[in-house]
């Protein structure tokens, strides 16, 4: 049958990137989704490669989401598919842009939904394929800012469990909420590090991490419709602000 296949999407940078590597030394063949960022998804590429793995690029607008359907089906069989791309723009419940509402809500909500449903059609055998969300820690512990971020990432936990219900027992759904793991774009390195060592470990969640706890799901096939909080324990502060934001 060959290699078994991942959808990793913004796998051109950060969180996305080190799940792709990872997953291509597993032994998987990665389709790297960029939108944008087609440099970055060439070095991931040419990472893989390097590292003896197998990956092409792959470019769609997770924003255009009638056409990710088709799209999709045209990968063939995706037997693992990480919904790690988002946008994290700012805005709160008194300040709504109702176009940039609706195109977080597409890329951080729609798009993952749609990419896991089409993703299930080709699974018809007992825990065939596995998809992970990643989510926020800031899902536990709510503050006012980046609203519809927030919104759209509650969505996606709502529906991990739902469609972990629906797909069972051919595809299993779970989702994994970090903490602050690398800097937000408008972080100093020094405000970064204050912000990550403030929680109750006194060090917050690293791209290893996030590794490792892909892996788990991947290698424990009685989990399904399960949220794993990665974050140093930052779930249990209350806050007022994003810690992006010094809260």
């Amino acid at each position: 049958m060959g290699s078994k296949i991942a959808l990793v999407t913004g796998a051109g940078k950060r969180l996305g990137a080190a799940i792709a590597k990872a997953l291509a030394a597993d032994g998987y063949k990665i389709w790297v989704h960029f939108n944008r960022s087609a440099e970055d998804a060439g070095r991931t590429v040419e990472d893989i490669r390097t590292a003896g793995g197998k990956a092409e690029a792959v470019q769609f607008d997770l924003a255009e989401t009638s056409s990710l359907p088709q799209l999709v089906r045209g990968l063939g069989r995706i037997d693992v598919l990480v919904n790690s791309a988002s946008v994290f723009d700012h805005d709160t419940a008194d300040r709504l842009d109702p176009a940039d509402m609706q195109r977080i809500l597409k890329i951080n909500l729609v798009a993952p939904c749609l990419l896991a449903s089409v993703m299930a059609e080709a699974h018809s055998s007992r825990n065939s394929g596995c998809v992970i969300n990643l989510l926020d820690q800031k899902l536990f512990n709510l503050n006012p800012d980046h609203f519809s971020y927030t919104l759209a990432k509650a969505g996606l936990h709502a529906a991990t469990e739902t469609m972990a219900m629906q797909f069972a027992p051919r595809v299993r759904v779970n989702g994994i909420a970090p903490g602050l793991t690398l800097p937000a774009p408008d972080m100093k390195d020094a405000e970064f590090e204050a912000a990550h060592r403030n929680n109750p470990m006194q060090g917050g969640s690293t791209p290893e991490d996030i590794v490792r706890t892909v892996r788990f799901i991947l290698a424990s096939p009685a989990m399904t419709a399960e949220t794993i909080l990665v974050d140093g324990g930052e779930h249990l502060m209350r806050r007022h602000r994003d810690v992006s934001k010094g809260g």
